[in-house]
């Protein structure tokens, strides 16, 4: 617990973080005067595309600005060999920059989240929160057995799994290139090149001749395991034809998908403490 904050502590002190932390949130306000400009919100249907409109380009956008120092200090600061000054340094620093990380994803996803809902949410006065989901975008089939309200939140829920994935990426990354500023521009990059790839998918799915369709699906099935489709939702109803019931899948899925960047982070870890 000691070592997570003397993480949290190292995290204030790098600069990039707060200037991501101030862009964040000024983005973060401009969404949400944009949305009560334009029209208030008339139901909890138009409340679930928080996330679809901002939630998860915001979430990453703060991942990418305040974790790759995490695994880059202390070779960019020269004090990588103080690791190994304990029997356990290797692995109990490894473990406490990985659970930080984790409950960073937390505290992103928990503020948007909470700002959204009570800003959108206090907007309509929060009727009909309590009753049941009337209306899903996600899923065509059973509506979720949750009230509207609940289900938001649930949403906020899968953005967080999204986020760790995408996190533990951004970790990997760090880890493998040891510059932090090189890391913001790759993950940042690829993030972008992925939403790019989802609306290629789609485009060629849809407009391109039958005879022609496996031209896209190259893109699809990039799209179904990538972390931006997670954190956009999508892959959590789409990979298993909108069905409430198959929601097990996608979660499981991804759990394993997060648990495979972490072990593969810790053999990297170990590898360049043995150098």
């Amino acid at each position: 617990m000691w070592s997570i904050r003397d993480e949290w502590r190292k995290h204030r002190a790098f600069r990039e973080v707060w200037v991501g932390y101030l862009l964040g949130a000024a983005y973060l306000l401009f969404s949400l005067i944009q949305y009560w400009r334009y029209g208030f919100p008339s139901s909890w249907f138009e409340i679930q595309q928080d996330i679809y409109l901002y939630g998860n380009t915001l979430t990453a956008f703060l991942i990418v600005m305040g974790l790759p120092r995490l695994m880059c200090c202390e070779q960019e600061y020269g004090t990588d060999h103080t690791i190994r000054v304990s029997e356990q340094g290797t692995f109990l620093v490894w473990r406490s920059k990985s659970l930080f990380a984790v409950g960073y994803c937390a505290a992103v996803v928990a503020v948007i989240g909470t700002v959204s809902l009570l800003f959108h949410g206090g907007l309509i006065g929060f009727r009909d929160a309590l009753a049941p989901v009337s209306e899903s975008q996600a899923f065509s089939g059973e509506l979720p057995p949750l009230s509207n309200l609940t289900y938001c939140i649930v949403q906020y829920g899968f953005l967080f799994l999204g986020a760790v994935y995408f996190a533990g990426f951004v970790l990997l990354v760090a880890q493998i290139t040891q510059r932090t500023t090189l890391t913001i521009f790759l993950c940042g990059g690829v993030y972008l090149a992925l939403l790019g790839c989802a609306v290629v998918g789609r485009f060629s799915m849809q407009e391109i001749p039958q005879a022609f369709t496996w031209i896209g699906l190259p893109f699809l099935l990039l799209q179904s395991v990538n972390f931006a489709g997670f954190m956009a939702q999508q892959n959590f109803s789409h990979l298993f034809i909108r069905q409430w019931d198959d929601i097990w899948k996608p979660v499981v899925l991804v759990m394993l998908l997060i648990a495979a960047e972490f072990v593969v982070s810790w053999l990297l870890w170990k590898r360049k403490a043995r150098k």
